[in-house]
């Protein structure tokens, strides 16, 4: 995504249950060089244990924007999930060795109420298609990070999300 979409935050929201959990895990943020608006990505590895902390190809690939999807799209496994947030994303993609799925990720949050929560969502989008945590963890996880009637807000866009499709 681009700076300020809270690629970051889910990112480590992920890690941060995944280790809560046992698992050995890497967390790689990429950051533009743009004061704002600039390219983030981050690369998470989740796993028993970790041989490398780099991956060439994921499992699971989330895309918040048009420009990511271009440098992204073919760090897809074949067989894998490439999650396209399609409220910002309309390229239509040929590859048929992998399982696209798109989603207007802020279309949702904004039929919610909570326009910022389009993160969240994606985040619960995710879920489905990752192994190593559950939605129950990450709800567990956000009253660590958000206070007071935030924590039932994305408690909703996490839900949301999850029950998309």
């Amino acid at each position: 995504g681009v700076g300020g979409q809270g690629i970051m935050l889910i990112g480590k929201m992920l890690c941060e249950a995944a280790v809560g959990k046992g698992y050995q895990v890497t967390f790689a943020p990429t950051y533009g060089q743009e004061k704002r608006g600039g390219r983030t990505s981050c690369q998470i590895v989740i796993s028993d244990s970790v041989d490398s902390p780099v991956i060439s190809e994921a499992d699971t690939v989330l895309i918040m924007d048009e420009k990511s999807l271009d440098d992204f799209k073919d760090r897809v496994k074949k067989g894998a999930y490439l999650i396209i947030n399609s409220s910002m994303i309309d390229t239509e993609l040929t590859r048929d060795d992998i399982n696209i799925i798109k989603v207007p990720i802020n279309d949702i949050a904004s039929e919610i109420g909570n326009p910022k929560s389009a993160n969240i969502v994606a985040l619960g989008v995710a879920l489905k298609y990752i192994d190593s945590v559950s939605l129950e963890d990450i709800k567990e996880y956000l009253g660590k990070i958000f206070k007071g009637s935030a924590v039932e807000k994305n408690k909703e866009a996490l839900q949301t999300g999850y029950n998309y499709k």
